[in-house]
């Protein structure tokens, strides 16, 4: 690469542990107040907020735009405000960083970092402090949505599954079962995360509850006439994220494509091995955070190197892809919201495919 940009995130990337162990150092020095408001986890907790500030500002100067970090740093303030830890300090934690970039890093990469920074000092002051629920009365399926979520989080999965199975049985269509419930209280579970009104094992519980929920949907699913094409789904190396890409192989199941379901943390060479020999129509590829968006690169760069896969198109997918420029900066053929549109992006490129 030659591109000052990447050339920076990989120079940041290669210091980052030193410019975390300086960041948490400086800041206590400047901010001695720091001990007594936060105690003895008050340099752990800043410990990883620094190597999450620097990660992320790496992929975003990877990916060459600074939104990235913006929109992170957008999302940090919400989270430390949950967690009684003001924007000023937030602010402060940013001047040392900084600080550190500009001492510790050669100008030439630090200028590309701090131009990042910057942006992100400027947007600060307008960034909100809390954020609103995803569950919203109009919205479709929303009494279902509230029930579900509710029976979740007392640890009810059994009333949870009840009240999905009686809907689909009672003619509720299971896409908007995944769309309407599944996906939107995944996202709500998240967002309650960030806020701090659930903690990580109820988190997991949600997510494991709802998984097992969705495989007891299996019988409605398998029984679509096939249409004669294949697709893939995955999440690659370190991303655990894997309920969404899941869905989606779900939803191309439905449409009568035959699924093949990788499921997450996907090594990349066992991934390109594998689709060399079943030559799928469709790649679903998914990331959930900005953070694992460089290894859906990697594989996209990986899997174009593979001349019997020339027809295979790939979608990306995922929470971290709602960031244009990370779409652009994979180069996949297509970027999917929803499972729904990654249907019709996948018909529009095999139009034999639609019933």
């Amino acid at each position: 690469m030659n591109d000052p940009e990447p050339q920076a995130a990989g120079r940041l990337n290669d210091r980052r542990l030193v410019l975390t162990e300086l960041i948490v150092e400086r800041h206590f020095q400047r901010h001695p107040e720091l001990e007594s408001r936060y105690g003895a986890m008050g340099r752990v907790r800043c410990r990883e907020d620094a190597a999450f500030h620097l990660s992320y500002l790496a992929q975003s100067l990877a990916a060459g735009t600074p939104n990235l970090f913006v929109d992170y740093i957008a999302w940090a303030k919400v989270m430390l405000a949950a967690r009684h830890v003001s924007a000023m300090d937030l602010v402060h934690h940013l001047e040392v960083m900084r600080d550190v970039i500009r001492q510790e890093l050669p100008s030439d990469v630090a200028a590309g970092a701090l131009e990042y920074v910057d942006a992100a000092f400027r947007a600060l002051p307008s960034l909100a402090e809390d954020t609103q629920s995803l569950l919203v009365p109009d919205a479709p399926l929303a009494t279902l949505c509230e029930q579900y979520i509710s029976c979740l989080l007392r640890y009810d999965r059994s009333a949870a599954s009840k009240l999905v199975l009686d809907a689909v049985t009672g003619g509720t269509s299971i896409r908007d079962v995944y769309e309407h419930v599944f996906a939107r209280v995944q996202r709500e579970i998240g967002r309650l995360w960030q806020v701090n009104k659930v903690t990580v094992a109820e988190e997991h519980y949600c997510t494991a509850a709802t998984q097992l929920i969705i495989s007891q949907l299996y019988p409605y699913l398998f029984a679509s006439q096939k249409n004669g094409r294949m697709m893939v789904g995955m999440c690659t190396p370190g991303d655990l994220h894997e309920i969404g890409v899941r869905m989606v192989c779900d939803f191309f199941e439905m449409e009568g494509w035959d699924t093949i379901y990788l499921g997450a943390n996907v090594p990349i060479s066992s991934a390109v091995q594998m689709l060399r020999t079943r030559k799928p129509d469709i790649l679903a590829a998914s990331a959930t955070i900005p953070l694992h968006v460089a290894a859906v690169q990697d594989l996209i760069a990986a899997v174009r190197t593979a001349p019997e896969l020339n027809g295979m198109r790939i979608i990306v997918g995922g929470y971290a892809f709602r960031t244009p420029e990370l779409r652009r900066a994979v180069e996949a053929d297509a970027f999917g919201k929803s499972a729904a549109e990654a249907i019709t992006i996948a018909q529009s490129f095999f139009p034999d495919a639609q019933h």
